[in-house]
């Protein structure tokens, strides 16, 4: 795969990745902001303030509502229930209460939540942020002198608000450590399918050269041995002919399984190329690397791969080859290439080193 697909194909996964982080804060904002409201409806019935509880009563329903919106896909619904609730939970709290009650400060966990997430017209994002920004300022100007609804005492107030800066600290940090790890995973994941083959699990091409260049730092630096040793299985046309690629596909799988568990912590696989496998070997010499290949062919040819109630035989034919000084990468992989190519022409199923 060149790099120009495989770089649009890494843009694709990291987008549906910040999607999916998004929404999955999304379904915790839900949550939390419901359980949040099932709070504040026994605080505000204890404080006298009936019409509030009930307000309370209808956002625990809203959130609950946009939650089930969400587990069903119906993401705009579900955002704008969220979004309405909050904005019209503020103003009817604080004008029931006082602006000194702080219900106000719910407005600024919007602000987060609207710069992270995936709407594709951006400018959607400025005019909800300036929306809410015009609601603050609007509240701050028109409700912070009106008498309030329900009248409560002024330590009450006070208390009010103190909590409500709090719980606004909390949900921002909550949120904000939710997305972080969401993210986290994002990128761990992107990382992973930008280093291995989504098949087989094994290092892609790229990656195993860019393990091969640190290798031959070490290498010119410890003077030691480095081996390479080139894979193909055999005759793999022939069973995506007789038994359909699926069965090709579960071969590459179970051989990919064998190499990965038969080698050695430092030894490094990678598949090349469609059926071709490349083993990188530090602190390897050539006998050593043969030995090593010799016992994975006997292994590979011992085992059958089930099909769809049929076992399929493997074997493969191995090319061994060593890094000589003052060479680039290439050239002992093409040597490895050559000798087993030498394999593939007189017979198959065998070890080919190259000539030292």
């Amino acid at each position: 795969m060149d790099s120009q697909p495989q770089s649009f194909i890494s843009r694709q996964f990291s987008n549906r990745n910040a999607a999916s982080a998004f929404w999955k804060l999304m379904h915790k904002v839900a949550v939390v902001a419901g359980a949040t409201h099932v709070m504040f409806l026994g605080l505000f019935y204890g404080l006298g303030a009936h019409s509030l509880a009930w307000v309370n009563l209808g956002s625990v329903f809203l959130f609950g509502t946009s939650y089930l919106c969400l587990k069903h896909r119906l993401n705009l619904l579900a955002v704008s229930l969220i979004v309405a609730e909050i904005l019209a939970h503020a103003v009817l709290a604080v004008r029931a209460i006082g602006w000194d009650s702080g219900f106000h400060y719910y407005l600024l966990v919007m602000v987060p939540i609207v710069v992270i997430s995936q709407m594709k017209i951006r400018a959607f994002k400025q005019v909800l942020i300036s929306t809410v920004l015009a609601l603050y300022v609007g509240m701050d100007y028109t409700l912070r002198d009106l008498v309030p609804y329900d009248h409560v005492s002024t330590q009450t107030l006070a208390a009010l608000r103190y909590f409500n800066i709090a719980v606004t600290f909390l949900l921002l940090t909550y949120l904000s450590n939710i997305y972080l790890k969401l993210v986290t995973k994002a990128e761990k994941d992107l990382r992973v399918l930008a280093t291995t083959d989504p098949l087989t699990h094994l290092l892609n091409r790229r990656s195993l050269m860019e393990v091969a260049e640190y290798e031959l730092v070490q290498r010119r630096r410890n003077h030691a041995p480095l081996a390479f040793v080139l894979a193909d299985i055999d005759h793999f046309k022939g069973i995506n002919d007789e038994y359909g690629h699926a069965a090709g596909d579960t071969v590459l799988t179970a051989v990919s399984q064998l190499l990965r568990q038969a080698l050695r912590e430092q030894d490094s696989v990678a598949r090349w190329g469609g059926e071709e496998f490349l083993i990188l070997m530090p602190n390897a010499t050539l006998e050593m690397a043969s030995t090593v290949a010799e016992r994975l062919r006997q292994q590979i040819a011992a085992i059958e791969v089930p099909f769809e109630g049929q076992q399929i035989k493997v074997s493969m034919t191995f090319g061994v080859s060593c890094h000589h000084d003052d060479e680039s990468i290439e050239a002992p992989v093409n040597r490895a290439d050559t000798a087993l190519y030498k394999g593939k022409l007189s017979g198959r199923n065998q070890v080919v080193a190259e000539v030292a």
